[in-house]
Formats: structure tokens, C-alpha cells, sequence
């Protein structure tokens, strides 16, 4: 019995036998399985299967810069949320790339990362080397930095410190196109009191311009395909298998007993002949924050009531899966704004002529707006830099009763909250400070202005659809679950409707228009953000849901990224993440990948 096979070599169809096996297979091509792919096979003795859901698109909507600005609903799968109880019970887009390169291909294109106490806190939560000081050098392994020109530097008086990158694949780079706004919209933030770092990349707090993931050289988007596996497709010892669904992890039994990985089985996309893989030394997850945690318990590792329900053989009772999910919350305010200049992002999106004659110029000379992401303008913020009353939300946190906050599942595992409970102490120390973020407003050269909370309180869940197991799961952020995750929002509400009606910003004669100046209150500006649907309880960065953790704190996989209890099976993905970082999740991915790989060869 045989099987028809795309090969890594792009255009290669292959048949192999329906049972295969390899050394290592990685579930999930996209930011993370590529990179530690590419790791894998430069030993020329491992062979590895990399598996994806999605296609190998060679089309160029992805790769100019300038549709970063746009949705690719085309790359990403169709599933939407259950209803968001504290959200008008509204379903909301689960942004999940569903093509070779993942999140990498689909994402805004920021490259920024979070503060040295985020990570700090990932050692804190029991994960050794897992602090800024463990990632730092994968940071340095995965990206090189193009500054813009001498000409557009002093133009906008763009600072940037190249030491800051390192030496690796991933190329990025401050655009040489800015929109002419952008100037005086980043320097309306002159005056206000909160820091101002040369380089963002070093020092992720204040106001700050951040590269995007632009190879300079190309003015195209660089993604984990074009860093990581475009240079290697030609080795030997890698297989990518794409438009492939993995139907479940395969395992046996050790003679000690133990439960071990033995494999994955899996479906080409059209065909109804189940194909077996065997990977002789690793199953290596990546399917992302959402998939991996429903392979998991799909394959019978989850919590046992989860499956039960479900009708799923339960081979590890593991209540860490689909747990501690979280994600940035997302406001997307708007202002319509008045003596923009004539090439302007709006004018982008509302003249005609002037798009076409745009995209006309990136075409034959990759210059001008297309040429550029949605902005290289970024701004971090400590919560006592935008909520006046910080003292009294920190207080609030410190008096809560947690359990009646968190989904049920954590009253009934006292692991699950002892862990909670260890997250949330180190957020009242980061809600304290001023070493790490909790709020973000993005900076456009337009009247869009997304504010994010980074540090939320409130947790999600992902569980098995009972009725179709085999079906999308189905993912709860359950936002605002905690209420302090509403008084972070509000604060940053109204902070940013003070800056955009702030003397610095009046000569564009901003009005409010979503959610609008007429909610005022503070259910008024909960209540206007439903209504308007700015509010979103996402911001595409679905993290957590297989935390890395010590298992009597509720974790789903050590900090060598094996899953708990299970042999030869680990996770890679932002999953893992314990707690989600002030950041934009690409860069931090890329670092964790790199040392994924040196910690799966290490045991090799």
C-alpha cells in the first residue's frame, strides 16, 4: 500500500511506502517546526518528516510588505470561538495561519520582543534556562537587522542600535518608506512621560521605533519558509509533507511500562487513505497554540473529563492540556483625522488610482507604500504609566479570591491553581513596576490605533468538540472572566483618547469614531466596544494551552519540552508559552525554536 507524497523539493511528487519511518517527526511547518527542522537535518544522519495542514502557497499576496496591512483569511482555517460570555456572547476569528510558514506568513510583520522580566518569569515559574539570560543568544541565532537609509533615518529621526540583533536567517528591517505622518504622530509622543529607548530591541519599554520582518535585499516578507527551509530544500534527509492532516499521535507501551510516542497517523488532503509514520526518536508538536492541544487530547492526552466527554480513550490523565490559554486583549480604536498628507494610508485604502499606482511602483521598483508594513512605530507601557489609579487596581488583584475567577477546572485541580497562583503573584510584582509592560498602543501613520492589555489575568480554555472530537476544537479566552482585565482596558481607553486629543495631535483634528466619544462611563466603554466589535478578546496570539511548567504546578511540559508523561513526545509551539509576554509573539517564537533544537539534539 502506497502513498502520494509531496517532497521538500517543491515540485518533487514522490511515492513512499504507507508506513514510513524517521528519526524525528514534527507536526506542523509552520514558524517553529520549520526552524527546528532546518536545526535537526544539519546532521546529514537524522532524517525528519515535517507534516502540515496547509499549502505550500508560491504566491506573492503574502510576500509584499505593504498586504501586511490586510487579513490572508486565504492562509488561515475557518474557526471561530465559542461565545464570549462577557462579550455579548459573540464568536469571534481564531487568527490561525493553515499554510507552510504558519503565523510567520500571515502575522503584521512586527519584530519586537518582550521585556527581560517577562522571560525572567518564565525561570520563576520553574523553567531553568528559560530567562532572558537562556534566551538571549537565540535571539541573536535567529535574526540580522538592515537599518534604513542615511536619507530616512534623518527624515523621521529614526533611532535603532544594530547591536542589539544578531547574525541568523530571519532578516528584518526599518522600512526606507515611511508614510510622511508618521513623523509628527511619533513624535506626538515627545512630551509624555514615559521612556524613550534608542532601541526597542534592547530596551522593549516606552515609545520606540521596531523593525518588521522585511528582508531589505528583496523587499519582501521573510517568513520561517524563506529563512529556514527555501535554503535546505534540497537536503536529503528532510521530508515536508503539506496539505496533510495528522489524525492522531500513534504510542505503544516501554516493557517498564511507560507510555511512549511511536509515531503519527495521517491523511492526505482528498484522499481517504490513512498513511502511518514512525519517528524512531521524537514526536515533536508545532502545530500552534490552538492544534496542539487538541491533537493532544484528541490522541487520548488531556484532562480525563475532557475525553471522557468526548468519547477519547484516555491514555494520560494531563488536565494541564488546553489549559492556562491566554491571549492580549484588543481594542481597535479609530479617529478620522483631517490634513493627512497626500500619500497617507487612508488615501491608500480610499483612492483608487493612487493604490493601483502604488502597487504599480512596488512591482517594478519595490519602492513606495507597498514596500512597507503597517508601521514601525510602537508603544509600551508599565501600567502606572497609563492607569492613574494603578495602586488601586494592584490592590484589587492582591484581594481577589482567584478560584471563583478561573474556570472550573482549577478548583478541582490543586496543581492547576498552585500554578495560577505562582502567575499571579509575578503579575501583581509586573502590575507593580516598571520593568515590564501590561499595555500597548500601536502606532499607524492613520487614525487606527489598536491598544492592547498584555498581561491578562483572566484564563481560557481549549476542549475536545464532544459531539466531533475529530471537528475544530473549541477555543474559550473567557475574557474578562477576571474583572480587573476590564479596568486595564478602560485605563487604556481613556489614556489613548487623552493622547489623540492632545495638543501635539490637533492639527489633525481627530474625532472618535470607533467606539466613539459617546461611551464614557466605564460600562460605557466595555458596552461601546462590544457593540462597535473593536473589542476583541485577541490579538492572534493564542498562547499557553500546553504550558511549560512543573507538572505539580499544573505544566504540560518540562522545561526540556517533553510532555509529562509520555516518552519521546514534545512541544515546541507558542503552546508552551507559561505567560504570555508584552510582545508581538514572532521574534520570542523564533528564539524558543532555536533553543527547542539545541535541546532536542542534546538528547539525541
Amino acid at each position: 500500500m502506497r502513498s502520494t507524497v509531496v517532497l521538500a523539493g517543491f515540485g518533487a511528487i514522490g511515492l513512499v511506502d504507507a508506513v514510513q519511518t524517521y528519526d524525528y517527526i514534527i507536526v506542523g511547518g509552520g514558524t517553529t517546526g520549520l526552524v527546528v527542522a532546518n536545526r535537526l537535518t544539519e546532521d546529514y544522519n537524522k532524517t525528519v518528516l515535517v507534516i502540515e495542514n496547509g499549502a505550500l502557497d508560491n504566491g506573492t499576496t503574502s510576500s509584499i510588505p505593504g498586504n501586511s496591512a490586510e487579513l490572508n483569511l486565504a492562509a488561515m482555517y475557518d474557526i471561530y470561538s465559542a461565545p464570549e460570555p462577557n462579550l455579548g456572547n459573540k464568536s469571534f476569528l481564531v487568527t490561525v495561519a493553515n499554510v507552510v510558514g504558519g503565523g510567520s506568513y500571515v502575522n503584521g510583520m512586527q519584530w519586537d520582543r518582550g521585556s527581560n522580566a517577562d522571560y525572567d518569569a518564565w525561570a520563576e515559574l520553574g523553567n531553568k534556562g528559560w530567562d532572558w539570560k537562556g534566551l538571549k543568544p537565540y535571539f541573536a541565532k535567529s535574526n540580522r537587522f538592515d537599518p534604513p537609509s542615511k536619507e530616512t533615518t534623518k527624515r523621521f529621526d529614526i533611532t535603532y542600535d544594530e547591536n542589539a540583533y544578531g547574525y541568523g536567517p530571519v532578516n528584518v528591517s526599518i522600512s526606507d518608506y515611511q508614510f510622511p505622518d508618521m513623523k509628527a504622530i511619533f513624535h506626538s509622543w515627545d512630551n509624555v512621560s514615559i521612556p524613550h529607548p534608542k532601541e526597542g530591541f534592547a530596551d522593549p519599554i516606552g515609545v520606540f521605533w521596531s523593525p518588521n520582518s522585511v528582508n531589505k535585499a528583496t523587499v519582501t516578507r521573510t517568513t520561517s519558509r524563506t529563512a529556514y527551509f527555501d535554503p535546505i530544500v534540497s537536503r536529503r534527509n528532510l521530508k515536508l509533507l503539506c496539505n496533510t492532516h495528522v489524525d492522531e499521535i500513534t504510542f505503544h507501551n516501554s516493557s517498564a511500562g511507560a507510555l511512549v510516542a511511536a509515531g503519527v497517523k495521517y491523511t492526505l488532503r482528498g484522499s481517504q487513505q490513512q498513511v502511518q509514520a514512525v519517528a524512531t526518536k521524537e514526536v515533536i508538536l508545532a502545530a500552534g497554540g490552538v492544534f496542539t492541544p487538541h491533537l493532544l487530547m484528541y490522541s487520548g492526552i488531556g484532562p480525563k473529563d475532557v475525553l471522557e466527554a468526548a468519547g477519547v480513550p484516555v491514555k494520560k490523565d494531563l488536565a494541564a492540556v488546553g489549559s492556562n490559554f491566554q491571549d492580549h486583549i484588543a481594542s481597535y480604536m479609530s479617529f478620522a483625522l483631517q490634513n493627512l498628507a497626500p500619500e497617507s494610508l487612508q488615501a491608500l485604502n480610499a483612492n483608487a488610482t493612487f493604490n493601483q499606482t502604488s502597487y504599480d511602483e512596488y512591482i517594478k521598483y519595490k519602492t513606495g507604500p507597498y514596500s512597507a508594513g503597517k508601521s514601525n512605530g510602537l508603544v509600551f507601557m508599565a501600567l502606572q504609566h497609563f492607569d492613574t489609579a494603578f495602586n488601586e487596581t494592584v490592590s484589587k488583584i492582591r484581594s481577589q479570591n482567584v478560584s471563583e475567577l478561573l474556570p472550573e477546572r482549577y478548583s478541582e485541580n490543586k496543581a492547576l491553581l498552585a500554578g495560577y497562583i505562582k502567575q499571579r503573584n509575578i503579575l501583581v510584582d509586573q502590575y507593580s513596576g516598571t520593568d515590564a509592560a501590561v499595555g500597548e498602543i500601536t502606532m499607524q501613520p492613520w487614525g487606527l490605533s489598536a491598544i492592547a492589555h498584555n498581561k491578562p489575568l483572566s484564563r481560557g480554555t481549549i476542549t475536545l468538540n464532544t459531539t466531533h472530537p475529530g471537528a475544530y476544537p473549541i477555543v474559550r479566552w473567557n475574557a474578562f472572566l477576571n474583572p480587573v482585565d476590564a479596568d486595564v482596558m478602560i485605563a487604556l481607553t481613556r489614556y489613548n483618547r487623552k493622547h489623540w486629543t492632545s495638543e501635539a495631535l490637533a492639527k489633525y483634528k481627530p474625532v472618535e469614531t470607533v467606539p466613539g466619544a459617546q461611551y464614557q462611563t466605564d460600562a460605557e466603554i466595555i458596552q461601546g466596544g462590544i457593540e462597535s466589535a473593536s473589542l476583541q478578546p485577541t490579538f492572534a496570539h493564542p498562547s499557553g494551552g500546553c504550558s511549560m511548567m512543573p507538572e505539580d504546578l499544573g505544566g504540560c511540559v518540562s522545561d526540556k519540552l517533553l510532555v509529562y508523561g509520555v516518552e519521546k513526545l514534545s512541544v515546541i509551539d507558542a503552546s508552551i508559552i507559561p505567560l504570555i509576554p508584552a510582545t508581538h509573539l514572532q521574534a520570542t517564537m523564533y528564539a524558543v525554536a532555536e533553543k527547542a533544537a539545541d535541546i532536542i539534539k542534546a538528547r539525541a
